[in-house]
């Protein structure tokens, strides 16, 4: 494998060392902003720790359901109005104490206030695949075992995303160590860019958090399809379990679930030519079944790929088009939502067509994929500068990234291959929601609407967090590299993560002083 990069200035020892205590400052930087958000976020947190309680009762959801009493018991004490209401709605213009520190006939009568609004609301993702409310019941059942209970119970089931953002940064650094080995920037620079992401959806309860692991996972499957070596058996296990889970997670991931078959699939014919390559090196009297070896192992491992995926997905499949009318369920949810699609003559009158439309939607995705979708007193969580950071730096680093396979680059035939796959798996995912924007008519929905018409949720992308973060830094080594030798991008980027998590504590610095949350009990 060519080098692309600087040589290897640490050791290994060295090196994981340094991994591995990004993977702890991540860690401890999801629990501390877990424990200061209250419950429940806006970003329909009720509603999946609503489908986590179902499935710990053994209820997996069969239609579009209120919320059920045993998560009502939870939902009406411990949620706090703090995220889209605003102090000057209560009496005295100020939140009231949480109910949970409230007792009395006044206390009981709120919660029956309080409880006959909750108990109108419609679980609309009752029909979204079952892999990550099935982990969270499991969670939450150790939990109850180790005694926590109540509002413990409820953090608790939040406090799941620590291991799962320390896991997602030690996948990073092994897939930039397994396409760049020699590339010191690309190895540190991926882990360092993961655990300092300021991405709000790893603060709450919700289906998204499983989403970059399960990606991360299959994408280092397709960096082993693509070895001139033939696939193994246990890589085609692996890869159709990925396949599977990828799926099982979030629909949201079709897209990257697309880009890794296309990869896998245009990978088959590689092994029987490397196979031909190796077998005029041997006499004639062995290279027959050589070949036949070779080719057979290849035909097992997409075998065993196809039936390790098919039988999960195929099952959970006839179980929605039984329950909901369809295989994914979609039908229903979009109409409770009130969207209705939009003839497809229509779909080209959209703005998305227009150059300012085009900024909108990329500035809106891009900030949503860095930060986060969470509002205070109805406001988003945000800072304009660093919004703008994140949709002009994004845009030229993944550019410069795509301007850098070029053949003359010095990168090998697998690097290169690799970066496509992350470039177009990140790709996928931009058009997959731009076609959401521009095919229905949003009704009456708030976000996105007809005065907006951006289907621009960026924390639905989390999948694509590894191949975004590889082109990132990638793109930001390349630019780097013309000012001359050393390790600029790798402190640029240090820079740059410093500022964002000085921007992070800012715009978040609210929800610490609440009394609904975890310092407060």
């Amino acid at each position: 494998m060519q080098k692309f990069g600087g040589s290897a200035a640490f050791t290994n020892r060295k090196e994981r060392t340094l991994i591995l205590l990004f993977c702890l400052a991540a860690a401890l930087r999801i629990f501390i902003f877990c424990a200061a958000f209250p419950f429940f976020t806006d970003v329909d947190e009720d509603l999946h720790f609503d489908l986590v309680m179902r499935y710990s009762l053994g209820h997996v959801p069969r239609t579009f359901d209120l919320l059920s009493k045993e998560s009502l018991d939870w939902i009406v004490p411990y949620a706090s109005p703090e995220f889209i209401q605003t102090p000057d709605q209560f009496p005295e213009g100020k939140f009231p104490p949480p109910l949970w520190k409230q007792s009395g006939p006044e206390a009981e009568e709120v919660m029956a206030v309080t409880r006959a609004a909750w108990n109108t609301e419609i679980n609309f993702e009752s029909s979204q695949p079952p892999l990550y409310y099935s982990l969270g019941a499991v969670w939450l059942r150790l939990g109850q075992r180790l005694g926590l209970t109540g509002i413990e119970s409820l953090y608790w089931i939040r406090f799941l995303n620590v291991p799962l953002i320390a896991l997602l940064v030690w996948m990073g650094y092994v897939a930039a160590r397994t396409i760049g080995p020699e590339h010191l920037e690309l190895r540190i620079g991926v882990p360092l860019l993961l655990a300092f992401i300021p991405q709000d959806v790893f603060f709450s309860i919700n289906n998204d958090v499983l989403s970059p692991i399960c990606v991360g996972a299959l994408f280092l499957c397709v960096l082993r399809w693509l070895r001139p070596e033939p696939p193994a058996l246990w890589l085609g296990v692996c890869t159709g379990l990925a396949i599977a889970a990828t799926y099982l997670t979030k629909l949201a991931n079709l897209p990257l679930l697309g880009v890794a078959l296309i990869a896998i699939v245009a990978t088959c014919r590689r092994p029987a030519l490397s196979g031909r390559m190796f077998a005029r090196r041997r006499s004639a009297a062995t290279t027959a079944p050589i070949a036949g070896q070779k080719s057979g192992g290849r035909l097992a491992a997409f075998a065993a790929l196809v039936l390790c995926a098919a039988i999960p997905i195929g099952a959970w499949m006839i179980w929605t088009k039984h329950n909901f009318g369809e295989v994914t369920g979609s039908t229903t949810k979009i109409a409770l939502l009130g969207w209705t699609r939009k003839p497809f003559a229509e779909w080209w009158r959209h703005p998305i067509f227009t150059p300012r439309g085009l900024s909108v939607f990329w500035s809106d995705l891009l900030a949503t994929f860095w930060r986060g979708e969470i509002k205070w007193l109805n406001e988003p969580l945000r800072s304009r500068i660093a919004d703008g950071f994140y949709a002009i730096s994004s845009l030229l680093f993944l550019c410069a990234a795509l301007a850098g396979m070029r053949r003359q680059s010095g990168l090998s035939a697998f690097q290169r291959q690799a970066f496509a796959i992350a470039g177009l798996s990140f790709l996928a995912s931009v058009v997959f929601f731009a076609l959401l924007s521009i095919q229905f008519d949003f009704g009456s929905c708030v976000n996105p609407s007809r005065e907006h018409p951006y289907f621009a949720s960026g924390r639905l992308m989390t999948g694509a967090l590894i191949p975004f973060a590889l082109l990132y830094v990638y793109g930001l080594e390349r630019l780097c590299r013309s000012l001359g030798p050393g390790r600029l991008s790798l402190i640029i980027l240090t820079v740059i993560m410093v500022l964002v998590t000085a921007s992070e504590i800012i715009v978040n610095r609210v929800a610490f002083a609440s009394e609904h949350n975890w310092f407060h009990l």
